[in-house]
């Protein structure tokens, strides 16, 4: 009998815990379900080098964080003696737009920059092809529940599914009545 493949697992650095819950939320529907989450820069460097039952295969991290920037906490990283540790893959997300900031990530040595508002498709695409580009398999995304169709009954764990919001390009609007 073939031995399960472990999942990877992924550490998130967010000091906004709703964006940071989101991201996590994102990143489980793509299929990711290790997520290891820190506030700030300290709390992400104790999960990289201290915690040693952790084996983190990726970083994604917001660059302005409380204690320290998440350019510093990627120098940190960066001049690790473990050249596993080293080579941990990062993927930025920030909500900063100049260059000046892209270039000091780049020199870094990341593997991705995400602006946000961030797509989730997006999110979960890029970080599937830094660890595929590690020879790491991601996960398969996990299946949306659907309704049940006529005569089918929903199994009571089954979440409910949500209704897409309503579209802007609908003319039933009272906006576009109006106009």
């Amino acid at each position: 009998m073939a031995k399960p493949r472990a999942l990877p697992c992924l550490l998130v650095v967010e000091d906004e815990p709703a964006v940071r819950d989101l991201i996590v939320a994102f990143l489980k529907r793509g299929g990711h379900q290790k997520i290891v989450t820190a506030g700030n820069a300290e709390e992400a460097l104790f999960y990289i080098f201290k915690d040693a039952g952790l084996d983190i295969k990726l970083a994604v991290v917001d660059l302005v964080l409380p204690n320290a920037s998440g350019l510093a906490l990627i120098r940190r990283i960066r001049n690790a003696k473990s050249p596993v540790r080293k080579a941990l893959p990062v993927v930025v997300l920030t909500g900063r737009t100049d260059t000046d900031t892209y270039k000091a990530a780049a020199r870094r040595g990341i593997q991705g920059y995400l602006m946000k508002p961030i797509s989730p498709d997006l999110l979960v695409e890029t970080v599937n092809k830094v660890l595929s580009a590690r020879g790491i398999v991601a996960p398969a995304p996990l299946k949306r529940p659907s309704a049940p169709a006529a005569g089918e009954t929903r199994d009571k764990n089954d979440p409910a599914p949500v209704a897409p919001p309503p579209s802007l390009d609908d003319n039933t609007t009272s906006d576009a009545k109006n106009e």
